[in-house]
């Protein structure tokens, strides 16, 4: 008895005890460390497996089943059994592509407390996407686009062009998710040139040209219809230069401004830029009416008409896409460097009809009929009048206003024609034949207009002020899109600005 009490009152090796427990706290916390890390490393294992394994399923090159692609993956890192679920959603120009994985790992020291295994799960999602994009790019062509602000545009639209444009166009199955760019200069006025302007019904007042103008009420609507009578400015040169024919309209004849419509070349689009001069007045409304109006459905059957003569890619018929078409994207890219300014036609009277010059082709000599007076004069014989044009009037031909005003000037005519004969009549008519029909303000009220009804149809804007003045800002800043689809450079800058609408074409990238 005595032993026993002897012994409990000992207090040798009492620390013994305290030691065990905290050797076995330390070895329960270090095993879960050494646990946590073996399942942090297996996840990250099937993490970097997975995430490599949804990239090369997603990719639209990929000629694979995109859910055998996933598997292919798997099987050779060994980790098969680890993947629990594979979605694939695809259409005509995507590929989303999803995997979950997980593992089962065990315990070696977490088992201790209970917790005999645990779960590394890794999930990923790819997603390719290549738009059907349809991009009307706008670009300020006026005088005061001259010398480096033309230079530094052509470079930035080259870049431009190397970014969205395929180097080498596809064809057959290949072609889904293409990009088609129209370039649509614009001065003054527009130039749609022969090629586009013959699928349009344009008035038949002369077919020295193909610009059209536009109502008010036509830019609160994208579509320019086929069909619509459209008003065909008049063919003229409001100088006082002698040349005949004229050389300097104010609807260029120069196919090198005229609009390129739904091209997928390289080579063409880059040789329509590089080719494009800077003169005229400014007329932004009337660059973007032709801009979204060819993003319009309603411009489908011109472009199959293109596509039927050959001059637009057999692949792109039935473009532009409808609005609705979830995986059609539209782009206009609205570029200037000022404000709207003024917009000239001649009056109607000087459209249509004859005018009272009469032409002898074999001798190449004119009549000037006076009705106040009844008689003809004869600008190379001014000293007397006659009682019919030169050479008979079964010789000589009474000039339409159209061939008249595609022949001089229009001061030319007046002074030429009419000063001498029938100054108080026909001189001071003619004189002033042309006439301001849009000014500026109503310009950026139509461009505000039109750029709302863009906007409410899906259309993306883009708009660039380069270099441009405060009311050119402005005017670019409300027709964007958002604020960040408005872009204010100046010099090289405007090269930024192009790669940045650039890089908004989509590309592979995981989105979770």
């Amino acid at each position: 008895m005595r032993q026993i009490r002897s012994f409990a009152q000992k207090e040798d090796g009492a620390i013994m005890a305290f030691g065990l427990i905290i050797f076995m706290l330390m070895l329960m916390s270090g095993g879960m460390a050494i646990d946590l890390m073996r399942r942090e490393a297996a996840r990250v294992v099937l993490q970097n497996t997975v995430d490599r394994a949804v990239l090369a399923a997603a990719d639209l090159d990929q000629l694979e089943d995109a859910e055998n692609v996933v598997n292919g993956y798997f099987d050779s890192a060994g980790l098969r059994e680890h993947l629990i679920d594979v979605t694939v959603d695809e259409g005509l120009n995507y590929r989303i592509v999803g995997a979950q994985t997980e593992a089962e790992i065990e315990m070696m020291f977490l088992n201790m407390v209970g917790i005999e295994t645990m779960v590394a799960p890794a999930a990923s999602t790819a997603e390719e996407r290549i738009q059907n994009v349809e991009i009307s790019l706008v670009v300020d062509i006026s005088g005061s686009m001259g010398g480096s602000r033309i230079t530094n545009l052509k470079n930035a639209a080259d870049e431009f062009i190397d970014t969205v444009i395929s180097a080498s166009p596809p064809s057959g199955d290949d072609f889904t998710g293409v990009t088609s760019l129209s370039i649509v200069p614009y001065q003054g006025m527009v130039n749609i040139g022969d090629d586009l302007g013959g699928q349009f019904n344009l008035g038949n007042n002369h077919n020295y040209s193909q610009c059209v103008v536009f109502d008010y009420d036509d830019y609160l609507q994208t579509d320019i219809t086929t069909t619509q009578a459209l008003n065909r400015m008049a063919h003229f040169e409001d100088s006082s230069s002698s040349s005949s024919p004229i050389t300097n309209p104010n609807c260029a004849v120069n196919d090198d401004e005229a609009i390129i419509a739904y091209s997928i070349s390289r080579s063409d689009l880059k040789e329509k830029v590089n080719n494009l001069t800077a003169g005229g007045w400014t007329a932004i409304d009337v660059g973007l009416k032709w801009g979204v109006g060819l993003l319009d459905p309603a411009a489908r059957p011109a472009i199959n008409g293109l596509e039927t003569a050959g001059v637009v890619h057999e692949e792109l018929r039935n473009r532009p896409a409808d609005y609705s078409d979830n995986e059609t994207l539209k782009v206009v890219v609205l570029m200037t460097d000022g404000d709207n300014t003024k917009q000239y036609d001649l009056k109607d009277q000087f459209k249509t009809g004859y005018s009272n010059v009469w032409w002898h082709e074999e001798d190449d000599r004119y009549s000037v009929y006076t009705p106040a007076w009844n008689d003809y004069w004869y600008p190379h014989s001014p000293q007397h009048y006659h009682n019919s044009p030169y050479g008979g009037s079964t010789d000589s031909r009474r000039l339409t206003h159209a061939e008249l005003f595609a022949r001089y000037s229009e001061r030319h005519i007046a002074d030429y024609f009419f000063r001498t004969p029938d100054y108080n009549n026909q001189y001071q008519d003619y004189r002033n034949a042309v006439t301001r029909i849009v000014n500026g303000s109503e310009a950026d009220r139509r461009t505000r207009a039109l750029c709302g009804e863009a906007r409410d149809n899906g259309i993306v804007i883009f708009a660039i002020g380069f270099e441009a003045p405060t009311g050119g800002q402005n005017l670019m800043r409300d027709c964007a899109s958002t604020p960040s689809h408005y872009f204010d450079v100046d010099g090289v800058e405007i090269s930024e600005a192009f790669s940045a609408i650039a890089r908004t074409i989509n590309q592979l990238r995981l989105t979770q």
